[in-house]
């Protein structure tokens, strides 16, 4: 069974991370995850060969003396109860140091746990991704275990210096838990939120999108985008009160001005528009002056992919709509409006099969002449030089005062930094 593996960042194998599961479990019964750290010395040439990923600029690593922490993110599989979801670890000078998870299988059908290596901060020294089945039965020939290997390095300097939301989602019999982190201006908090429908979340939240943008048909443009605007700012608001526990919102209002670069980092969660949440005054309501994430130029973050820092471009890379499965490797690509509701669809399946950085148009109500606007200006600002997360700030900037507000809800995938490289 093929595994994904890839390392966020880094050219010095100060240790490899190894994670096995058994690729067939049946629905019902217990799965133990293995979780190895393993020094150069105990890697062997096999290991060493099978480590990939893309370089990146380094910074910061293991906590004192060794010290990184190793969490486990499911998807089909759950926890026991009371079981926990990380666990500490030292780095071993020789050998290798191990831990052990048991999940069980919970919903039937593809699965996969995602293993993640943190050391100072929330970006991953390490990741890797393993795929299993849980079946009705155990009924099958499927022996032995599936096993990935990733070489651990340092942070990428520019990820880790900016403002974050990470986002840890598990996910099993249609319920989510986000395991969240805020940092910035110094500060940093993680929390909780479980979200016991998140479908029906996604699709109430898709829904007054729509109400907003028809509350502005037949307007002049600037009455439109007032008044779609402030349909929306009344979703964000309620967004951030449902997927944000208040000291997360207080943290992001008192440090509103040090929010640009914003990046929201993720084991994979794509569903929910982090772009719309409002930053206003908890316990109170939204006013125009509030900002939505999105104009902060945020990004979004895979964890399971490397984005490069240079970014191919073409006359019809981010003009045209393309299949996720052909996908040129390292070039910008556009997504219509609702690939992205299933896990492994839309952004993710795309930035898998290659992309360097997606424009999903999600929430926008179809692909609208209007949405072009913002596809031609963040392409234009690329091409002259402009890095992603400045070149997303500056489209939305111009879509919105063409009346197209609901280009706020578009997310962009990638390198926050990457930078056009020679046409393609």
């Amino acid at each position: 069974m093929l595994q994904d593996e890839r390392v966020v960042a880094g050219d010095a194998a100060a240790a490899y991370l190894q994670a096995e599961l058994t690729p067939i479990v049946t629905a019902g019964s217990p799965a133990t995850l293995t979780v190895r750290l393993v020094r150069p010395d105990a890697a062997g040439p096999t290991m060493a060969a099978t480590a990939t990923g893309r370089d990146a600029r380094a910074a910061g690593g293991a906590g004192p003396s060794g010290q990184v922490t190793v969490t486990v993110v499911p998807r089909g599989l759950r926890f026991l109860v009371g079981a926990r979801r990380s666990r500490q670890l030292r780095l071993p000078p020789t050998g290798s140091a191990e831990a052990r998870f048991t999940l069980l299988a919970a919903d039937r059908g593809p699965a996969e746990v995602i293993v993640l290596v943190r050391g100072v901060g929330e970006l991953p020294l390490a990741t890797v991704r393993l795929t299993s089945e849980v079946v009705d039965s155990d009924d099958h020939d499927q022996a032995g275990v599936a096993r990935a290997t990733a070489r651990m390095a340092p942070a990428d300097r520019v990820l880790a210096s900016r403002p974050t939301l990470r986002i840890d989602e598990e996910i099993a019999r249609g319920r989510s838990i986000l395991h969240a982190a805020i940092s910035v201006g110094g500060e940093h908090h993680r929390f909780r939120v479980r979200l016991h429908d998140k479908a029906r979340l996604v699709g109430e939240v898709r829904a007054a999108l729509v109400r907003a943008k028809d509350a502005g048909a037949g307007l002049p443009d600037a009455e439109r985008a007032r008044a779609v605007e402030r349909g929306l700012r009344e979703v964000g608001a309620r967004l951030a009160a449902r997927v944000l526990d208040r000291r997360a919102r207080e943290l992001l209002w008192a440090h509103r001005d040090e929010l640009d670069g914003l990046v929201v980092q993720t084991t994979g969660e794509t569903e929910l528009p982090w772009e719309l949440v409002v930053v206003c005054c908890p316990g109170s309501d939204p006013t125009d002056a509030d900002s939505f994430l999105g104009q902060y130029g945020l990004t979004r973050w895979l964890y399971d992919v490397a984005p490069p820092s240079a970014v191919r471009l073409s006359t019809t890379d981010a003009a045209h709509a393309r299949t996720t499965t052909a996908i040129a490797s390292a070039s910008v690509v556009a997504l219509g409006s609702g690939t992205g509701g299933a896990p492994d669809g839309g952004a993710l399946d795309a930035m898998r099969n290659g992309a360097g950085v997606v424009v999903e148009c999600g929430g926008s109500g179809g692909r609208s002449t209007l949405s072009e606007r913002f596809l031609a200006t963040f392409s234009a600002e690329l091409a002259g030089g402009t890095p992603v997360d400045r070149a997303s700030r500056r489209a939305r900037e111009v879509a919105r005062a063409a009346g197209e507000a609901c280009a706020l809800a578009y997310a962009v995938y990638g390198h926050p930094d990457a930078r056009a490289s020679q046409a393609a």
